[in-house]
């Protein structure tokens, strides 16, 4: 019977793929458990340590540093009296579940806070919870860290006002948006619809232009941001990444044809203006197509 090449029982096995959707980690294999810190550190210095630590073997999605709450203990006189614990705890989240392995692998016990080694486990007691969106700022964290900065782009196709709520209240600037993502190399794009809302009060009408800006800028972020929920990416073993679309997602708002959502349309991509729109709500959309 033959023996086996000594070099190839070390060879390694490349990583399985894994599925990343933008939504917050919730499962055990990819949510650690910090535990054993030193309160030696104010919360902030333990927080950027811990993000500092963990961002070298990964894209992290958050850290959360948990105070305990003091417990009481049975004092000799038959009281009760409050003792602080010892120890701070955390959670880090990775999108992948193999990064969090090589960090509880690289710092379980190995790294230091206040002199202090730190314990890293998986969250093995997890409660079931439906995933959660990603907010804006973590979908382009995400998006850019798989795709890179160039291999992504956003288009607003329309963003109007929703002519039913000025009817029923001229305060209110309520802004509906859609957006279009376009994944380059891949060939695919998706659409997402957003809410954006503010209140003007009768006796600040000057505050239009900023209130009708910020309701615009909402409604582009959350439009990005529900588009972002049909994306699916898949990460190979050696890295490089995989996209596909999700087409059952809804866009994100509840309609089903532009007419129903009766909008005062204010600009259409690659399209003319429908309305004629004062100049202050023209300012205020060219400064949001500018910035967002």
């Amino acid at each position: 019977m033959g023996t086996m090449d000594p070099e190839s029982q070390h060879v390694r096995t490349p990583p399985s793929p894994e599925i990343v959707e933008f939504v917050r980690p919730n499962t055990s294999d990819k949510v650690l458990y910090v535990s054993r810190i030193s309160r030696k550190l104010p919360e902030e210095e333990i927080y950027f340590k811990l993000c500092k630590a963990f961002e070298q073997y990964g894209l992290i999605n958050d850290v959360q540093v948990v105070k305990p709450p003091a417990q009481l203990q049975t004092a000799a006189e038959g009281q009760q009296e409050e003792r602080l614990t010892e120890y701070y705890y955390a959670f880090t989240k990775f999108y992948l579940a193999r990064d969090a392995a090589k960090a509880r692998a690289g710092l379980n016990g190995k790294y230091f806070i206040g002199g202090q080694p730190i314990s890293v486990q998986h969250a093995t007691k997890m409660k079931r919870r439906e995933p959660s969106p990603l907010p804006y700022s973590k979908c382009l964290d995400l998006a850019n860290h798989f795709l890179g900065m160039d291999g992504w782009t956003t288009r607003i196709v329309s963003i109007g006002q929703d002519s039913e709520s000025c009817q029923h209240d001229p305060n209110s600037l309520r802004y509906i948006c859609v957006v279009r993502i376009e994944i380059r190399g891949w060939d695919m794009s998706c659409q997402g619809v957003g809410l954006g809302e503010k209140t003007l009060e009768p006796t600040r009408p000057q505050e239009r232009v900023s209130l009708t800006r910020a309701a615009m800028k909402i409604s582009v972020h959350r439009a990005i941001q529900n588009a972002f929920q049909k994306v699916i990416l898949v990460v190979l073993g050696n890295g490089k990444v995989a996209v596909e679309i999700n087409s059952t997602v809804p866009d994100g708002l509840p309609y089903s044809t532009e007419e129903e959502t009766q909008l005062v349309r204010v600009k259409v991509l690659d399209g003319e203006t429908d309305e004629v729109m004062e100049e202050d709500d023209m300012e205020a959309l060219l400064a949001q197509m500018e910035s967002y």
